[in-house]
């Protein structure tokens, strides 16, 4: 699953919640903003820099702000991941979903080029297989993995039951406003 076909699926199952919800599609990677009072709200999905694996498969991020600007990551912003709204319970059902797809990846053959680079790399490439025996803290950074699109769709699924909660907390948030630049001479 290259990033196009990531991307275009995260959106057939997001836009129609964020659409219900008054958000429009922002500027930038796969996101939606709304005004709320003098401050934007935006959310947006960003797909893992480290690439599609045949048999690891990647893994995406959602990102929440409240911001001076409609612009994904832009402006001046406060901005938290989605995982990090959630709570010890609700980690656990991640963790849960997280180990499901992790235990249904395909191990790679032998003579996968990852496991011929290094020792360290192949240690790297083979703990994306492990599945996650500890409950996630409360400051963990989750990516959700997938490997195929019912996996994308689990995870829609369960980010959009937690998004109006998630959303109400962010339109709580103040952000301060940049420092004016002094017009003295």
């Amino acid at each position: 699953m290259k990033s196009p076909e990531v991307y275009s699926l995260l959106k057939s199952e997001l836009a129609p919640w964020f659409k219900s919800a008054g958000f429009r599609q922002a500027r930038g990677l796969l996101g939606w903003s709304r005004p709320h009072g003098d401050a934007h709200i935006v959310v947006w999905c960003q797909i893992s820099r480290d690439g599609w694996d045949l048999f690891a498969g990647s893994k995406f991020v959602v990102e929440l702000q409240r911001s001076s600007e409609p612009v994904i990551g832009g402006g001046h912003a406060r901005r938290q991941r989605f995982a990090l709204f959630l709570s010890s319970e609700e980690r656990e059902e991640v963790r849960k979903i997280q180990n499901e797809i992790i235990a249904g990846f395909r191990r790679p053959p032998a003579s996968h080029p990852a496991l011929h680079v290094s020792q360290r790399v192949t240690d790297s490439y083979l703990a994306q297989f492990k599945l996650i025996s500890e409950p996630y803290s409360e400051r963990h950074d989750i990516w959700f993995r997938y490997a195929a699109p019912e996996h994308i769709t689990r995870w829609t699924q369960f980010i959009v039951g937690k998004l109006p909660r998630c959303i109400r907390t962010v339109e709580e948030w103040a952000i301060t406003a940049p420092p004016k630049l002094s017009t003295a001479v």
